[in-house]
C-alpha cells in the first residue's frame, strides 16, 4: 500500500469523530483540528515522498486564504475553515482536483440533507445542533465524507 494512501488513512479517525462533533455540536474543536496536523507531521516524513511537501503545503495554505475569507464572510464556520485546510495536507497533488470535485458533491448532498432532516419534526427529538439549528450545516460531515471517497477510490486503484 503506497505511503499515500496510508497517510490518508491515518486521518480518517480524526475527520470522524470531528464529523459526528459537527452533527452534535455545529463544532469542529481545536484539539481535532491538532490532531489532524499532529498526525500529518508524526507520519508525514515515514510515508510522504518530501517532494510532494511543497505542493501539499501550498494547497494547504490556499485553502486556508480561501476558508478564511468564507469564515469572515460567515459561510462557514471557524472549525471548518481550520479543518479544511489540515485535511489538504493529507491529498495528494495528483488527486487535488478530485478531492475537490468530491467535496463539493458532498457539501451539497450534505446541504440538502440538512434542509430536509432540519424541516421534518420527526427529527427534532434527537435533538442534535446540526437539527435544531437551522440553515447551518454541518460541513465536517461534507469534509469527512470527501476523505473517506477519496482514500476508497486511491484504494481501490491500487
Amino acid at each position: 500500500m503506497p505511503g499515500a494512501i496510508i497517510l490518508l488513512l491515518a486521518l480518517v479517525p480524526v475527520v470522524v469523530a470531528s464529523a459526528l462533533s459537527d452533527l452534535r455540536h455545529l463544532k469542529i474543536r481545536n484539539l481535532q483540528v491538532l490532531a489532524a496536523v499532529g498526525v500529518f507531521v508524526v507520519l508525514a516524513p515515514v510515508f510522504l515522498d518530501l517532494q510532494e511537501l511543497p505542493a501539499r503545503l501550498l494547497a494547504a495554505g490556499v485553502g486556508f486564504a480561501i476558508c478564511f475569507v468564507l469564515f469572515a464572510m460567515r459561510v462557514i464556520g471557524g472549525g471548518d475553515a481550520k479543518m479544511l485546510p489540515a485535511v489538504l495536507l493529507f491529498v495528494p497533488p495528483v488527486e487535488l482536483v478530485l478531492f475537490l470535485r468530491l467535496f463539493a458533491v458532498a457539501l451539497a448532498v450534505v446541504s440538502v440533507g440538512a434542509l430536509v432532516v432540519q424541516r421534518s419534526p420527526a427529527f427534532r427529538r434527537i435533538g442534535w445542533s446540526s437539527i435544531t439549528e437551522q440553515r447551518h450545516v454541518p460541513v465536517g460531515v461534507a469534509i469527512a465524507a470527501s476523505v473517506l471517497l477519496l482514500a476508497l477510490i486511491m484504494l481501490a486503484r491500487g
